[in-house]
C-alpha cells in the first residue's frame, strides 16, 4: 500500500470514528431497504456521495426505481430534495435561477432555481445540451453558483444524482 495513503487514511480514521459512520450506514442502508428492495449497490454509492462530498451517475433503464431510491434516501436523512428533468430545451437558468425584476422595490433580486437543495435528481442528464449541463459543473465542484458576478453557496451537503439510459442514446448529447 503506498505510504502516502496510508498516511491519509490514518489521518481520517483519527479525525472520524469509524464505528460512528458504519453505525449510521447500517441505520441507513436498514431503513431503506424498507422502502427500497434490490438496490444495495445504489444505495451504498449515493452513502459514498455524502460521506465523500461527491455525486453519484445511475445508468439503467426507466422504471428501474431510481427516482424512488433517491427520493427515499433524501427523506431517510432528512434532507431536501429536488428533480430536474432533462430536456433539450432546458436551459442553464432554470437550474441554476435567475434575475428577476422587482417592480415594488426597483432592483433585480435572484430567483433561486431547483439546484438550491440537498440532494438534486437530475434525470436523464444527457438529454440536455452541453451547455446546460455545464451550468451543473460549478456547482458539482465549487459547491456553488454564480449569476452576474455574484456567488451564491448551495446548502451542505449537496449530491447530485444524475440518471442516464444507456440503452436510448438517440437525441442525447455526450457528458462533459
Amino acid at each position: 500500500m503506498d505510504e502516502k495513503y496510508s498516511e491519509t487514511l490514518l489521518e481520517i480514521s483519527e479525525e472520524v470514528d469509524i464505528s460512528i459512520v458504519r453505525d449510521t450506514w447500517s441505520r441507513i442502508r436498514t431503513e431503506l431497504k424498507k422502502a427500497v428492495i434490490g438496490m444495495d449497490d445504489v444505495i451504498e454509492f449515493m452513502f459514498i456521495a455524502l460521506l465523500s462530498q461527491g455525486h453519484v451517475l445511475l445508468e439503467g433503464p426507466p422504471g428501474i426505481a431510481k427516482t424512488y431510491a433517491a427520493q427515499n434516501f433524501a427523506a431517510t436523512l432528512g434532507l431536501d430534495f429536488k428533480r430536474i428533468q432533462m430536456t433539450p430545451d432546458l436551459l442553464p437558468s432554470d437550474i441554476i435561477g435567475t434575475m428577476i425584476y422587482d417592480q415594488r422595490e426597483g432592483v433585480f433580486k435572484f430567483k433561486r432555481g431547483p439546484i438550491f437543495t440537498n440532494i438534486l435528481l437530475v434525470d436523464e442528464i444527457n438529454r440536455a445540451p452541453p451547455k446546460t449541463q455545464a451550468a451543473l459543473l460549478e456547482a458539482m465542484e465549487e459547491k456553488q453558483v454564480t449569476v452576474e458576478g455574484i456567488t451564491y453557496l448551495l446548502p451542505k451537503p449537496f449530491i447530485v444524482l444524475a440518471t442516464q439510459n444507456p440503452i436510448e442514446m438517440e437525441g442525447t448529447y455526450p457528458l462533459p
